[in-house]
């Protein structure tokens, strides 16, 4: 990456946000929502210990049938133990190699003592390769050709399956094979309330095929999860990039807008197909296969 110093993880990492294993499954969506952040870093004692998303959550709530209130769920329960974590002067080369091999969206920086120093995601090698690249590559070269889309009468529970199958973040909405909305993971926090059996959804239930997760079983549900459609939660008219564009252009717009992913058109116009999806990962392997940074 064309830039005068060669920048280290100790130049991205950042305070995070931390919570103890004592706090409860309540108190993370809590967080994640109030910060408008996808992951708390769960810590004791300045020692990292584990760490929790949003996914994880969604996951465990769609997934699980707990029968305790949500303030009744232990983070420890449910956060990754599995951390990754690199020290301090680690080239942001190497740690975005990391992250595709281990297939994290954030990275944890210690010190030589193992002590946390802070935390670094996706989105910050973004905007870091938002302001500091030079190079020319069109969006094209690293962009996802197949995309997983759904139509704007795709009912949710078939959205969530889609998306835990495919181990997507995101989804574009298509009519006529162009772009006219997008569902990402942190749309589905909110509507996840309305789940609850109980005043501010504490106590949660699903129907027993999305547990199962057999495919046999992929019938649409009763309830709530049959009438809400993907364009009661989608983000309509959602902002796209073309084929053509410089992917520099991509990382700062996904930085500008804090969103995760762009569909990418075959070109500008009002009429243009839907040909693609860039996503910060796809960012994240150009900056893994840049030499020269």
């Amino acid at each position: 990456m064309s830039r005068d110093a060669k920048l280290l993880a100790k130049n991205l990492a950042r305070a995070a946000i931390i919570l103890e294993p004592n706090n409860t499954l309540y108190d993370a969506r809590s967080y994640l929502l109030r910060y408008y952040i996808s992951r708390v870093l769960i810590a004791k004692d300045n020692k990292p210990l584990g760490i929790i998303t949003e996914k994880d959550i969604a996951r465990f709530l769609y997934t699980e049938m707990p029968n305790r209130r949500l303030n009744e769920i232990t983070i420890n329960e449910i956060m990754s133990k599995s951390l990754v974590t690199v020290e301090e002067q680690t080239d942001l080369n190497v740690c975005a190699k990391t992250m595709l091999e281990k297939k994290i969206s954030s990275i944890i920086v210690i010190d030589k003592n193992e002590s946390l120093r802070g935390i670094f995601t996706k989105s910050d090698l973004i905007n870091m390769y938002a302001k500091y690249s030079h190079n020319k590559i069109k969006t094209e070269q690293y962009m996802t050709k197949k995309v997983i889309t759904v139509a704007p009468d795709e009912n949710l529970h078939m959205i969530l399956l889609l998306m835990t199958d495919n181990e997507i973040s995101r989804i574009p909405v298509t009519k006529d094979h162009r772009p006219v909305g997008i569902i990402s993971g942190r749309d589905l926090l909110p509507v996840s309330i309305l789940f609850g059996t109980r005043a501010l959804g504490k106590y949660w239930t699903t129907e027993q095929e999305l547990i199962s997760r057999k495919h046999a079983q992929r019938v649409i549900p009763s309830g709530i999860k049959a009438v809400f459609l993907a364009r009661d939660i989608m983000k309509y008219d959602p902002i796209t990039i073309t084929k053509e564009s410089d992917l520099v252009e991509a990382a700062q717009v996904m930085s500008n807008n804090r969103i995760s992913g762009l569909p990418v058109t075959s070109d500008d116009s009002a009429e243009a197909s839907l040909v693609g999806i860039i996503t910060k990962t796809d960012l994240v392997k150009a900056i893994a296969d840049d030499t020269t940074a």
